[in-house]
C-alpha cells in the first residue's frame, strides 16, 4: 500500500501560494476550488496511507472520504481526525460549491518540543492509534474553532515575517481546545455499537495516566463481558484486545525511550516490569529491535 510522505503535492495540496513550511504544515480551504480538480486521480481513490496528521473542520462537507472502514459522508459543524498511517480513500465524485471549511495536514515536527509522532499521540489522545474519531461540534464549539483554522490559513498564505512560529502557536491552540472539548468522548459519531465499544475502550485505556490494566479490569470498568469487549475490538481492528493494550504500552515506552535522563531500568519499572530482561523482550517481540536500539536511533 502506498505511503505519501510529501505534504505539499498531497491530493489538491498544490496552491503555490500556500506555504508548507519545509514540509512540515499544510493548509488549504475546501471553498477555493482548485482548478482541473474536479474528482481526485485514481491513485488517491485506491487506499493508502499519510504519514502526517490531519485535521479538517467542516461547515459543510458532502464528499465521501472512506478512512480505515467508516465512511465519512454529508456533515455539517464537523471535526475530522485523522492520525499518520490509518488507511484513506477518496470516491470518486463530482464537486459541490457548497463545502465550506478547512483541511489541515502537518507532522509533529512543527512544534520545537514534539519531534515523533507518538509523542503528540500521548499530549493529544484523540488521535487514537486504531478508530477514526469523527465529531459533531456544537455551534459554540465549532464557532470557536473556525478563527483559528483561518488565522492559520491567512499566514499561511501570507509571505510575512514570523508567519511559522504564529502557526505553531495557533496549531497549539487548536489542539488543545480540541482536546478540552472531546476528553469526554460523547462527540464521536461511529457506525455501530462496535465502533463504540471500540471508542470508550481507547479512551479508556489513555485516561489510565499510562498504567496498563487487563482486558478484564478495562471490560469491568465499561460494564460490559470480556468477551463481548474483545468480540467488539477484534470486529473493528482485526486485533485481540490485549493487542490493544500491547500497542498503547509500546508507545509510552518508546515516549519514555526518548527522555534520555532516565534509564531502561527506570523505564522497565516504570511499566510494571520486574525484571529489565522481561520488558527488552516484550519490546523487541512487538517491535522487532531492543530498546537500546530505539534509543541508539
Amino acid at each position: 500500500m502506498k505511503i505519501y510522505e510529501d505534504i505539499k503535492s498531497y491530493f489538491l495540496n498544490t496552491d503555490d501560494k500556500i506555504n508548507d513550511y519545509s514540509n512540515q504544515f499544510y493548509i488549504k480551504s475546501i471553498s477555493d476550488k482548485p482548478e482541473n480538480h474536479s474528482e481526485p486521480e485514481a491513485e488517491f481513490a485506491e487506499p493508502h496511507k499519510r504519514d502526517f496528521f490531519e485535521l479538517a473542520i467542516l461547515e459543510r462537507h458532502t464528499k465521501n472520504i472512506k478512512i480505515g472502514d467508516q465512511i465519512f459522508d454529508n456533515m455539517t459543524n464537523g471535526l475530522a481526525v485523522v492520525s499518520p498511517f490509518q488507511t484513506i480513500s477518496y470516491g470518486l465524485t463530482d464537486h459541490d460549491d457548497n463545502d465550506e471549511g478547512y483541511v489541515i495536514n502537518f507532522k509533529a515536527s512543527v512544534f520545537a518540543n514534539i519531534k515523533k509522532t507518538h509523542e503528540l499521540q500521548n499530549e493529544f489522545p484523540f488521535f487514537k492509534i486504531h478508530t477514526f474519531p469523527l465529531y459533531h461540534l456544537s455551534d459554540t464549539d465549532f464557532h470557536e474553532l473556525l478563527p483559528i483554522a483561518a488565522e492559520m490559513y491567512k499566514e499561511a498564505t501570507s509571505d510575512k515575517p514570523h508567519s511559522l512560529e504564529i502557526i505553531r502557536a495557533l496549531l497549539r491552540l487548536f489542539l488543545y481546545k480540541i482536546k478540552r472539548m472531546t476528553e469526554d468522548n460523547e462527540g464521536i459519531i461511529t457506525v455501530n455499537r462496535f465502533e463504540k465499544i471500540m471508542s470508550k475502550f481507547e479512551h479508556a485505556i489513555v485516561s489510565s495516566d499510562n498504567t496498563f490494566l487487563t482486558v478484564n479490569e478495562y471490560a469491568e470498568r465499561m460494564n460490559i463481558s470480556p468477551t463481548y469487549l474483545t468480540e467488539c475490538v477484534k470486529k473493528v481492528t482485526g486485533k485481540s484486545a490485549q493487542k490493544i493494550i500491547i500497542d498503547y504500552k509500546i508507545l509510552y515506552a518508546k515516549t519514555l525511550l526518548y527522555q534520555m535522563d532516565k534509564s531502561i531500568a527506570d523505564i522497565a519499572y516504570a511499566l510494571d516490569f520486574n525484571e529489565v530482561a522481561n520488558f527488552n523482550q516484550f519490546f523487541k517481540r512487538n517491535t522487532g529491535i531492543t530498546a537500546t536500539q530505539f534509543r541508539k536511533k
